[in-house]
């Protein structure tokens, strides 16, 4: 049979130690109850190194460690179908990297200690996308806003709205585009509007 050579608590492995295959195979890591909770290098009993660690509510990280924390290069995934595969200092996302979601969005670029923070795309399921800055996860500074219905804003943003000097350019009806001042989402004072002209 197999054979664990390890910490063992309720007769079960439970610490660290390392189970031998009767196929060959060998896993060392951190057990608990019995079962792997991380698999890879140690120092001082904690993850250093490359590593795979499953987590009790079911989402697993795989990659660089330093010291029992996430950092280098690494790709968890959740069990809501959601993955990011990137870099993380501290164990957070950080530095670039790509988030898939579980409701079909992605972005891909820059991220701060978790956040979404410096330049980055994303890519919403409905098909509308979004290129540009980002500060704690918001839409936050110059980007520009494509709408699945071909509308496009370019300009400024704060807190995830349309915030600043911008140009809407309207895809259909009357109005080309509209350039001006935007606070919260909403048009403020004068707008120029250019007409379409129809031949």
């Amino acid at each position: 049979g197999n054979v664990y050579d390890g910490a063992f608590e309720n007769s079960e492995p439970h610490g660290i130690g390392k189970m031998y295959y009767n196929d060959g195979r060998v896993c060392k890591g951190i057990w608990k109850n019995g079962k792997i909770k991380y698999e890879g290098k140690l120092v001082d009993g904690k993850p250093h190194g490359r590593g795979k660690k499953m987590y009790p509510n079911g989402s697993v990280y795989e990659g660089e460690w330093k010291y029992g924390m996430r950092r280098g290069k690494g790709t968890s995934k959740w069990t809501d179908g959601s993955k990011y595969e990137g870099e993380w200092k501290d164990g957070k996302k950080h530095g670039s990297g790509t988030f898939n979601y579980s409701n079909g969005d992605v972005y891909s670029g820059e991220w701060r200690a978790g956040k979404k923070h410096g330049k980055g795309v994303r890519t919403y399921a409905n098909h509308d996308f979004y290129v540009g800055e980002w500060k704690n996860s918001c839409k936050d500074g110059t980007g520009t806003l494509t709408y699945h219905n071909g509308d496009v804003y370019k300009g400024d943003f704060s807190n995830n709205k349309m915030h600043g000097k911008g140009v809407f350019e309207y895809a259909a009806g009357d109005v080309l585009k509209s350039i001006g001042e935007w606070k919260d989402g909403k048009k403020v004072g004068f707008f120029e509007d250019i007409v379409r002209v129809s031949k």
